[in-house]
Formats: C-alpha cells, structure tokens, sequence
C-alpha cells in the first residue's frame, strides 16, 4: 500500500521572496547594478566564503599556542620570497661578478643591507621554526592516521628548505661560502660505486667554479621555489582536510571557531617572530668575507649552523668509513622520517605509550643536537687561519 504525502508536508516548505525590479527602491536598485567592489569579488571568487570558512574552523578543545608554528613558518616563507626577488634583481651569477654584485646590494643600494639580512636571517629562523614545528608533530604523535600524507608533505618540504639552505650558501662567492660548498659537495663523492660522478654532477666539474655557481642558482630561484609551492600548497590543503590534531590526552570542552582566540595566539606569535628577525637584521647584519680564492690556503671551511652536525660526524669517522657518516646514517633518518606513520603501530597518540619509537627519536634528537653543539663550540673566531678540505677526502680537522 503506497502511503501519500501528507497535506501539509508541501504547505510548510519555505520559499525564496523574488521581489520585482520595480518594488525596489532607487539605491537597492544601484546596488544591484552596481555592486560595491566586496561583492563583485563576492560573486565572482566567493573569496569571503572561504574566509569565513577558515575563520570558523572549529579547533580541539586544548589546542594553543604550539599550534601557531605553522603560520609562522608561511610568513616567514613570504618573507623569503619577497626578499629573494629583490636581491635577485641585483645578482649577477657568475664568479667574475657575483661577489661584487651582493657588496654592491649590501653597501650602496638603498636598504640593501636590510633586504640581504632579512634573507639571510629569516632563513636561519625559518629551520629553527621548522624543527620546533617538526618536534612537536613528533611528540604529539601528530603523523597518525589519518595524517600519514600531512607528515609525509612536511618531511618533503623539510628536506627542500634544506636544499635552498645549501644552494643559497655559495651565492655571495666569498671565501665562506666557496670553502663550505667545496666541503659540503665532497660529500656526494662518499657515495659507493656512484660517488665521482654525482660528484661531477654536482659541481658540474671537477672543481667548484662557475657551473657549480649556475647550477646552484638555477635550482635555488627556479627548481627549488616551484617544488617548495606545490608542496606547501598539499601540505594546506591536507591540513584543513583532517583538521588539526589535539592534545595527545583528550580535554574536556566544545571545539572552538579559529576566530578570535586562534587567530589571536597566531597573530601575537607571527608579531614576535617578525620582531625577533627584524632585532637581528637590524643589530647583526650579515657579513661578507674576501672574495672567493681557490689558490687560497688561509681560510677554515665550515658550513653554516644547521649542518654543523653532519660536519662534525664526518670529522669524527675514521678514514674509509666516510660514507656511514654522509650517506648511511643520514639515509636512516631521512627513510625513518618518511616511513615514521606506518613504523609506530601503537593506537595512542601519547608519548608514554610509544615506547622504542620514543627512544628512536630522542637518540637521534639527542645525537643531531649533540654533535651541532660540539661544531657550535669548535668554530674559530672570524679570522680563520687554517688549511681549506683537501679534494681527496674529508674536511681537514684543526
């Protein structure tokens, strides 16, 4: 027996109000016509839609002021971006110019010098800010389904900001940067079997000259910038996907809008961040050695802060066993990151319960930040008087 909808069920249904042209009044009517220019975008973008959409994403009970790290790490990456075009409208990459053209940006176009410390600065605080970032997915256990890609996303970017970190070093062409990226290429030749060619790869010859310096600046302004936006771009579009995790232990309380309180934690964090990186431009512009000398016998490579560690390890390993501190351990770590989701087995989030991932983890927290430290400790005062890496093998030990 087939039941008939009931009288009313069609009765009640509300419909739109369709008022005629004629029933509106003249400045309805010009609105109309005419829309301001919040409409227009409106109608065409939907551009406050998603802005509202995004300011009304409900956050878990408990989620705070660790959770600002990350558009902290997008605006320092505009900062980049745009200090980046600027500088490289006065680059020249070539040996024979390089040098002069970054100490003609620093010294003689107006607020060049600012424009080079804001670069070279933000790009230190931006692995700062990514590693504190990093640690706290880490601990929260974050990287648990269904974020596995979220994690996966982040590792990729990691490992491109560490790529724009070597890249942009020879860049000035100064005896710094030229005796760090001799040492730091010297790593591609640890690799067994392969090693001299990736070697050649890489520099582009047999020394360092000038097809390493069009190399490095071809993939640091073309390569590297358009992975780096494909990749940040997934990273947002699977972090609103699945949302933001929360506390590793449940708090009590209803999920609250991004709008005020979020976005209040986010503004005071981009502020203090913006503040600390214009303190250190401003008090510790950035320096430029002599200009690039490879007869020079005078000069101690170091690379910078961030790869003291990896530095120090190879400075460590007995001879023959080079590649165990450039290829082998960083390869672990690096595959261990990338497979970190489907390695932890355990259903809780808390750290407590994630045992030999715990240990895993400290142990190379604590091996990373321990050899840095000893690199930290070791580097000599500006005036290096020490032999640069010989080709043959790894970087000379003072």
């Amino acid at each position: 027996m087939i039941k008939e909808p009931e009288p009313h069920s069609f009765e009640t249904e509300e419909r739109p109000i369709v008022t005629a042209p004629g029933d509106l009044q003249p400045e309805e009517r010009l609105a109309m016509e005419r829309p301001g220019l919040r409409d227009w975008m409106e109608l065409r973008l939907g551009w406050w839609g998603f802005v509202r959409k995004n300011l009304d994403e409900p956050m878990p009970p408990g989620v705070g002021w660790w959770q600002t790290l990350g558009n902290l790490l997008l605006t320092l990456l505009a900062f980049q971006f745009t200090t980046g075009v600027l500088m490289a409208m006065y680059y020249s990459p070539a040996p024979q110019t390089a040098y002069n053209s970054v100490k003609h940006l620093t010294t003689e176009v107006a607020a060049g010098a600012i424009i080079r410390g804001l670069h070279v600065w933000g790009s230190a605080l931006i692995v700062v800010v990514m590693v504190m970032h990093t640690l706290r997915v880490f601990f929260w256990g974050s990287y648990k389904k269904p974020r596995e890609l979220t994690w996966v996303c982040g590792v990729l970017i990691f490992q491109v900001m560490l790529g724009f970190s070597f890249t942009g070093y020879l860049l000035p062409w100064d005896q710094k940067a030229y005796w760090a990226t001799v040492v730091g290429t010297r790593i591609a030749a640890t690799v067994p079997f392969i090693g001299h060619e990736l070697l050649i790869l890489v520099r582009g010859g047999e020394e360092v000259g000038a097809l390493t310096l069009t190399r490095f600046y071809a993939v640091h302004v073309m390569l590297l910038p358009a992975a780096l936006m494909g990749l940040v771009g997934l990273h947002l579009y699977l972090v609103r996907r699945h949302h933001i995790a929360g506390p590793v232990m449940p708090q009590k309380g209803k999920p609250q809008p991004f709008f005020p309180n979020q976005l209040f934690k986010d503004a005071v964090v981009v502020v203090a961040g913006l503040a600390a990186l214009f303190w250190l431009t401003l008090n510790l512009p950035p320096g430029l050695e002599a200009m690039a000398d490879p007869a020079g016998t005078d000069f101690t490579p170091r690379p910078e802060w961030y790869f003291l560690g990896l530095y120090e390890l190879l400075k460590i390993m007995p001879p023959g066993y080079e590649a165990l501190a450039t290829l082998v351990i960083p390869g672990l770590i690096t595959v261990g990151m990338f497979a970190l989701p489907w390695l932890d087995r355990s259903k809780s989030r808390h750290p407590a319960k994630r045992g030999w991932v715990m240990l895993v983890g400290m142990g190379v927290i604590l091996l990373i930040g321990l050899m840095t430290l000893k690199g930290i400790l070791e580097t000599p005062p500006s005036s290096h008087h020490s032999a640069p890496a010989q080709e043959g093998g790894a970087p000379a030990v003072e």
